[in-house]
Parts: C-alpha cells; sequence; structure tokens
C-alpha cells in the first residue's frame, strides 16, 4: 500500500463500496500483472492510460500539495481480467474526498479486445451505477466524466457510458482534440500542414540541427539540459523533481522520445526541444520548451515535423497534438490557449469530439 498517499481506511472505502456493489476488480498497484494483461489486449492504447502517464499524473498532482491516492482497477469477469479503469481519490479538509482520473473527469473503463458485448454493457452499467452512488456520499458537486473519441476507434454511435450517462440524466458539454492520422503516407501528411508551415520548416532545417534522443541513446546531461531550458522558458520551476524523473524513466524504458534543437554554435546549444509519449498505438505532445528570444525562428514547426517522421517510424497509429480551443468553450479559454491550439491545428489531419459529462450527484438515503 506504499503508492496511497492518504488515509488508508478512506481509500478503502471506494473498494468496499463495489465490492459491495457486486464489481469484482483489483487495484493497480496490488496486481500489475492483471492490469498488464488487459492493457496488452486493448485495441487502442492510449496513452492517457498507460501506467507511465498514470504515475507521472499522480506524482504531478503530489507535487501540487495535493493528497491523492491512486485508486486504479483491473476489473474482472469470471475472475478474469478484462478492464481496466483509472481512478484517483483526492483528499479535502475533514476527510472530504474527490473521486476522479488523476485530478480530470473519470474516464470509463476500457475493455480488452474480444470482451463479449453483454458483459461490457453489463459492468460498464454496473461500475456507473456504483460510482455515482459512493460519489453522492462523499462531496456535494457533480460527477464528471470525460470520454476520449478516437477518430477511427471502430465505434459505431455512442458508447455504453455515454448512453448510460444520459439516461441517468446527465448534461453533456464538447471539447475538441487534434490528431494525425499516421497511417497517411508521410508526403500526404506533409501536404496537409497549414502552407505557410511548409517554407518555416524548410528554413527551420536549414537553421537548426534536429536529433531525436531515445531509448539506448539517452544522456543525464541532454536530459538536464531540457529541464534547464524549460524553467528558463517558464521563469521558474513548474513541478516537481520526481514528475521529471518519472519523464526521463519513460525515456529510457522506450515509452518516449525527445526531439532537440540545437545551434551552429561552438557548444551546440539546445535551443528547442519537444518530449513525447509514446505507447503501441498512439504519440502524445507532453511537453515542450523554447529559447524565448528566439521565438520569431521556426522552432516548434520543426520539432512537430520531426516528431511525426519518428511515430510514423514506430509504427504508432495517431498522434494526438492537444485540445482545439474555442472561443466559445467554458471555461473561457485564455488567448494563449487559442493561439498555442491555432498552432497545433495546422499539423492536423483530424479533429475528434471529447465529450464531458455533468452527472447530477445521486445522494445516499
Amino acid at each position: 500500500m506504499g503508492k496511497l498517499a492518504a488515509p488508508q481506511h478512506l481509500c478503502a472505502s471506494l473498494t468496499d463500496c463495489f465490492r459491495q456493489g457486486g464489481l469484482a476488480g483489483v487495484l493497480r498497484f496490488d496486481d500489475p500483472l492483471a492490469w498488464q494483461a488487459v492493457w496488452d489486449a486493448l485495441p487502442f492504447q492510449a496513452v492517457n492510460r498507460s501506467t507511465p502517464m498514470l504515475d507521472y499524473q499522480h506524482a504531478y498532482l503530489r507535487s501540487g500539495g495535493k493528497e491523492v491516492a491512486d485508486m486504479s482497477m483491473t476489473l474482472l469477469n469470471d475472475g478474469k481480467p478484462c478492464a481496466i479503469w483509472p481512478l484517483t481519490l483526492s483528499f479535502g479538509e475533514h476527510g472530504k474526498m474527490c473521486v476522479s482520473s488523476y485530478g480530470g473527469p473519470v474516464m470509463p473503463p476500457e475493455f480488452a479486445a474480444g470482451t463479449p458485448p453483454r458483459t461490457v454493457k453489463k459492468l460498464t452499467a454496473l461500475a456507473l451505477s456504483l460510482l455515482e452512488g459512493f460519489h453522492g456520499t462523499v462531496t456535494r458537486g457533480d460527477l464528471h466524466s470525460e470520454e476520449f473519441v478516437v477518430p477511427d476507434g471502430g465505434a459505431v454511435g455512442l458508447s455504453d457510458w455515454h448512453q448510460r450517462c444520459m439516461l441517468g440524466g446527465a448534461g453533456v458539454t464538447l471539447k475538441h482534440d487534434l490528431y494525425v492520422d499516421l497511417s497517411l503516407p508521410l508526403d500526404r501528411i506533409r501536404a496537409s500542414f497549414r502552407k505557410s508551415y511548409r517554407s518555416l520548416i524548410t528554413a527551420g532545417l536549414k537553421v537548426w540541427a534536429v536529433s531525436v534522443v531515445e531509448q539506448g541513446y539517452v544522456q543525464a546531461a541532454t536530459w538536464d539540459e531540457f529541464r534547464t531550458l524549460h524553467r528558463l522558458s517558464a521563469g521558474r520551476n513548474t513541478r516537481s523533481d520526481a514528475s521529471w524523473t518519472l519523464q526521463y524513466q519513460m525515456l529510457l524504458d522506450g515509452g518516449a522520445f525527445l526531439v532537440c534543437l540545437r545551434d551552429a554554435s561552438p557548444e551546440r546549444r539546445l535551443v528547442g526541444a519537444g518530449f513525447f509519449q509514446t505507447t503501441r498505438d498512439e504519440g502524445l505532445y507532453a511537453v515542450a520548451a523554447y529559447d524565448r528570444s528566439l521565438f520569431e525562428l521556426p522552432l516548434g514547426h520543426v520539432v512537430q515535423q520531426r516528431a511525426i517522421e519518428e511515430m510514423k517510424k514506430r509504427g504508432l497509429r495517431w498522434y494526438r497534438i492537444g485540445e482545439r480551443y474555442y472561443p466559445s468553450n467554458l471555461p473561457a479559454p485564455t488567448s494563449k490557449e487559442l493561439a498555442i491550439s491555432l498552432f497545433k491545428q495546422g499539423f492536423a489531419t483530424h479533429l475528434a469530439p471529447r465529450y464531458v459529462f455533468h452527472i447530477p450527484t445521486r445522494r445516499a438515503g
């Protein structure tokens, strides 16, 4: 139970609620092999459900002073692992709890390929019902859930989770995610870039020395350069050493790569870099840092193209660049968020929906 940074008796209340309600499961950190078995059998391995991402996000929350427990579960059917469910408990004053998926809206369980539709339907209904009941005993606010939609995820119509949320009286808002279809030939992907980007990339490739740092070629000194550049760009340290160490471990383990840009000086100074997490199927734009004095030059453009090339080489299916913000979003995005998402859209081939459900609290008793 060393993974818990919160009162154990309060954590047990969630597992007791599920067990008494008939939902069979084991916590991820109690049986990592069961979680891994389902992970290996998923039809699509999204970065946001990967073990390195879960570990990183919980470390990030703790670095911000939050008291959280990773309660992610492997659901069982007839004693066999069939689904993974990222869950987090956050603890406030007087034992007040909040349930989430590492601080954000709760993601639905993801089922292994080949799970019978009847089983998916049954466990989805049970999981959501028990989650609503538990949430109603520990907090006053509505329960929030979030469902990503991979552009070619193979689903026809709405998922069981979506339908159950709506049947329970949920309201729904829409977010948008930017993707690159990595199954396309590289020349077609490049042709889909915003026209102005193509000349900028060509110019940038003449100015910067571009390299990819990946498993087998990782040097601690390069990672330290990236951390320093990030601190200088942000003007401060934005997160804990533990979270940086976890991302460095992703590089060592082959679950991430770093695209570096260096200038032509004798020191070959690092002027920009982007860190990208990967699974068998998906790449994710995680964090980047650039020399702020060089913003008028093509830095991020070159990093994005080189990252796409690397993901193609790894045989990934989709690259999720990030969210596309719109002025009508609630809460209203900042001008910086709008500008960054507009920049990202210049590389995307697809725009996919993400559903956020607002489920009214169901009071116990």
